[in-house]
């Protein structure tokens, strides 16, 4: 008998990579209700109850609601900037690793198709761009 193992499951917050997972699903205990979904259900659901609440004449249950939506959406935005500051690092280091003029491959050559299937004629050493291989193309 296995003393050390569980078959159930942690209910627990993962601990996964920061948290940054947008389909993760929040309990949300606001005023009067409870609420479960992605970040953005529910700030979309609290937007929806505030407005409710404002047009029954309760300000204060509205004004409740849309703190609670504030706080998702925060989170939203977090979950943006991080991504974003992901997206410029990988840029930068993308740039950092491109051979540049100097290391004798141009942007131009890389993007070329290899001389076996476009043939001898083709000369990539033209700075005017497409249009001159195209005709290159053309004459062979």
């Amino acid at each position: 008998m296995r003393h050390n193992s569980s078959n159930r499951r942690s209910r627990g917050r993962g601990r996964g990579k920061g948290g940054n997972n947008r389909s993760q699903v929040f309990d949300s205990n606001g005023p009067e209700v409870r609420i479960r979904g992605t970040a953005h259900q529910i700030c979309d659901k609290y937007i929806a109850l505030a407005k409710d609440a404002k047009s029954a004449g309760d300000a204060v249950l509205a004004e409740s609601y849309l703190q609670h939506a504030e706080h998702y959406q925060r989170i939203i935005l977090s979950w943006n900037e991080q991504n974003e500051a992901r997206q410029q690092q990988q840029q930068n280091s993308k740039s950092n690793s491109r051979p540049t003029e100097a290391d004798g491959n141009t942007k131009k050559e890389e993007l070329a198709l290899p001389a076996s299937i476009l043939g001898d004629k083709v000369d990539f050493s033209n700075e005017t761009g497409a249009s001159d291989k195209q005709k290159s193309l053309e004459n062979a």
